[in-house]
């Protein structure tokens, strides 16, 4: 079965949201202004493309909903996913969509993500899958200058994300860009200082989400 497909495919709500800041670092180098700004509670992803998701960890378990434009075979009214996670509304920029049609939403049962209906998507496994990040990390920083980025120092830094526990050094290594040649000087230079800022921006959602994974 394809990942995007499968719910079992799809890591715990602390590795969700390590993604989404991980992500919002190397989108902050490139000086894009982020979509969506997370809350202590509620983290909403857009791709730019018309996929999204929002995990909510409000209530009494985190959800997850998804609308994935690749899932063309999938579409679930509002009313339908609200009725399957017990919600009175669905949450964040979601709240009032009644006239959109979703393609997957799933409830943490501190395992899984079970009761689920329909898929989770490529919106969802992008964000939890290290290949991807790291190469999305990779393409960020080629954006800003011809240089080699240091696959090491991506993949430290993601651990630490992961693990909410990442520095200043962590940081600045990640984003350090190479000349090819020793006689190369680089036409710019990565600013950690953004990717740090947006990091904080996402660090009380991520400790949130952790602790879930803890089950404290």
């Amino acid at each position: 079965m394809r990942e995007h497909t499968d719910w079992t495919s799809i890591s715990s709500p602390g590795r969700i949201a390590a993604g989404l800041a991980y992500g919002a670092a190397f989108a902050a180098v490139l000086d894009l202004p982020p979509r969506h700004t997370p809350e202590p509670e509620r983290a909403a992803h857009d791709d730019g493309g018309g996929s999204s998701f929002v995990l909510d960890l409000s209530g009494t378990a985190p959800v997850l909903v998804t609308r994935d434009r690749d899932v063309y075979d999938v579409q679930i009214a509002y009313e339908d996913v609200r009725a399957a996670l017990d919600l009175a509304e669905l949450p964040g920029p979601y709240a009032h969509a009644w006239d959109l049609a979703f393609s997957g939403a799933a409830r943490w049962d501190g395992a899984s993500w079970t009761p689920a209906v329909g898929v989770p998507g490529r919106v969802v496994t992008g964000v939890v899958d290290d290949r991807h990040l790291l190469s999305e990390a990779d393409i960020a920083l080629a954006e800003i200058a011809e240089g080699e980025s240091d696959p090491n120092a991506l993949a430290a830094l993601l651990a630490a994300v992961r693990a909410g526990a990442w520095d200043r050094d962590t940081v600045e290594a990640a984003v350090r860009l190479t000349p090819y040649e020793d006689d190369e000087d680089l036409e710019a230079h990565p600013d950690p200082e953004a990717a740090l800022d947006a990091l904080e921006r996402y660090a009380h959602f991520l400790e949130h989400a952790l602790a879930v994974d803890r089950g404290t």
